[in-house]
């Protein structure tokens, strides 16, 4: 029989992991509501195996596995709790327990989990004495890898699971509301032909297109293996963006060679709509605002110049910097992350007083032009 001490402030809990662990026959299984009396009992009793709970009260279960480590106590030691977070794992095994194990979920798969484990860790404790101390701890780091591998997986899956049905659901109902908005705007439009409102249509037609793009763009993301590098062309999405007056009243030319292809991260899409919505921002008095494209040796450059105000020479490169300036938030710092993902490059040229003029440098092999 291995014998066990429980330790749980949850009387009914106590209850239910007796009875599941004691129907193995294996197992022996006391239990107890506090760690303070857990640790007076451990002054006369010995066991093979301790499970305890984290969050109680007076002592939790890390505190009261640290007065038992600090006493020279080894008994296999097994965090049991409602907690997932990551840093109370880290601090669990940290200091001494064996494994851990977050309550949820179905209960009969849950305690076999629990059963395993109790046998693995008092197996191990039993073999310290007949194998060599570095042997045992080169086994128990390989499994405790393999579970905090296992942990974050299930973690980061279940993450992705909520957001992509969370983004999913949100999404429908934004576009949902978007219709409406347009429907009622071009109502409005037709029922008011006055032309001292035709501005206000107008900077309310290019909001609604703008969100539009950024649900739309969202939505193929998603659907999209983000992990393999795609070829997007470039021309395509300049001339989408201008044929649905993302730039609101910067006017956008697109000298971009039809099919121009690049190889990149599927996010490059949202690069240039970063870069047109820079161009058009309150401020920068920006009038046009132009793409085209050069090739250098074997290298393209993609061009994105517009007239509005001027980069000053000492902030050319301070730009990209997260956070920098009051009105590049924190998009031109993205910009130069996503596309360093794909060895591509961006930096400001030019002179002062000439506007903005960003070149984008894409290495050879790496795009076509039909």
């Amino acid at each position: 029989m291995i014998s066990v001490l429980y330790v749980d402030d949850e009387p009914d809990l106590l209850e239910i992991a007796k009875l599941f662990l004691e129907e193995e026959k294996i197992f022996s299984v006391e239990t107890l509501s506090s760690a303070r009396v857990a640790l007076e009992r451990l002054k006369v009793n010995r066991y093979d195996a301790i499970i305890s709970d984290y969050q109680m009260p007076e002592m939790n279960g890390i505190m009261f596995l640290k007065q038992l480590r600090a006493s020279g106590d080894a008994t296999p030691f097994i965090i049991f709790t409602g907690k997932g977070r990551e840093e109370v794992v880290i601090e669990a095994l940290n200091n001494g327990a064996d494994f851990y194990i977050q309550k949820g979920g179905e209960p009969r798969s849950q305690f076999a989990d629990l059963s395993n484990k109790i046998r693995h860790a008092v197996s191990l404790s039993q073999s310290e004495k007949a194998l060599g101390v570095s042997e045992v701890i080169e086994k128990e780091m390989e499994y405790h890898e393999n579970e905090l591998i296992k942990f974050y997986r299930e973690s980061m899956e279940t993450a992705n699971r909520k957001l992509t049905l969370l983004s999913g659901i949100t999404r429908h109902d934004i576009l949902d509301q978007l219709s409406v908005l347009q429907t009622y705007h071009e109502m409005l439009e037709k029922m008011m032909p006055d032309s001292s409102y035709h501005e206000y249509f107008k900077k309310m037609r290019i909001a609604t297109n703008r969100i539009s793009y950024v649900i739309r763009f969202n939505r193929e993301y998603e659907e999209t293996d983000v992990t393999i590098p795609v070829r997007t062309n470039i021309s395509a999405i300049v001339e989408a963006a201008r044929k649905d007056e993302i730039t609101g009243d910067v006017r956008l030319v697109n000298d971009l060679p039809e099919g121009t292809e690049i190889h990149s991260d599927f996010l490059i899409a949202n690069v240039f709509y970063t870069l047109m919505h820079y161009a058009a921002r309150d401020g920068r008095k920006a009038t046009t605002l132009r793409f085209s494209l050069q090739q250098s040796g074997g290298n393209c450059i993609i061009l994105c110049e517009d007239d509005g105000e001027a980069i000053p020479a000492e902030d050319m490169e301070r730009i990209f910097e997260r956070g920098f300036g009051n009105r590049t938030g924190p998009g031109l710092f993205l910009v130069r992350e996503i596309l360093s993902l794909s060895g591509i490059t961006i930096r400001v040229t030019g002179e002062p007083g000439s506007g903005a003029r960003f070149e984008i440098t894409v290495p050879k092999g790496e795009y076509r032009i039909a």
